[in-house]
C-alpha cells in the first residue's frame, strides 16, 4: 500500500514537471476553490527539488510565511499563511523553518489527501516539485 502511494506521488510529481514545460496551458479553476487559491506571484530562487539555476515551472503560485512544518518519509509538509488564508503544501524533503517566506506552485492540488505516515487528512494540499524561498539562497537538503 505504501509503495502504491509512493508510486502515485512520484507519477504526479512527474506530470506536474511535464505540465510546467507547456507555457500555453490553462489552469483549471475548478480544481481548487477560489478562496483557497491565492493570486499568482512571481517565482523565487529554488529551495528544494530541482537544482539551482533551472527555470521554475510557469503557473499559479502562492506567497506567504511558513507557520508550521513537518517532515514525513521523504517529504516536507508546510502550512503557509498567505494574504487569502492558510494553505498546505508538500515537496521533496528540504530545510525550512517557521517564519521563512516561501513561494508555493499551485499546479497540483489534491482534496482530502490522507497521509498514512502523519495519520492525518488534509482537506486541500498542493504537491510541488519544489518550494521556493523568497529572495534567499537555497539551503542544503
Amino acid at each position: 500500500m505504501a509503495q502504491t502511494r509512493l508510486t502515485l506521488f512520484a507519477s504526479m510529481l512527474t506530470l506536474a514537471a511535464l505540465a510546467g514545460c507547456n507555457q500555453n496551458r490553462t489552469v483549471n479553476a475548478a480544481a481548487a476553490p477560489a478562496a483557497a487559491a491565492p493570486a499568482p506571484q512571481p517565482m523565487a530562487p529554488m529551495m528544494g527539488g530541482a537544482p539551482m539555476g533551472e527555470a521554475p515551472a510557469a503557473g499559479p503560485t502562492a506567497t506567504g510565511t511558513v507557520v508550521e512544518t513537518m517532515d514525513a518519509s521523504t517529504y516536507t509538509y508546510v502550512r503557509v499563511k498567505t494574504a487569502t488564508g492558510d494553505i498546505w503544501a508538500a515537496a521533496n524533503q528540504f530545510k525550512v523553518a517557521v517564519g521563512d517566506q516561501v513561494v508555493v506552485p499551485l499546479n497540483m492540488p489534491m482534496q482530502n489527501f490522507h497521509s498514512g505516515t502523519l495519520k492525518r487528512t488534509f482537506p486541500m494540499i498542493y504537491f510541488a516539485s519544489h518550494i521556493d524561498r523568497v529572495g534567499g539562497a537555497a539551503p542544503k537538503k
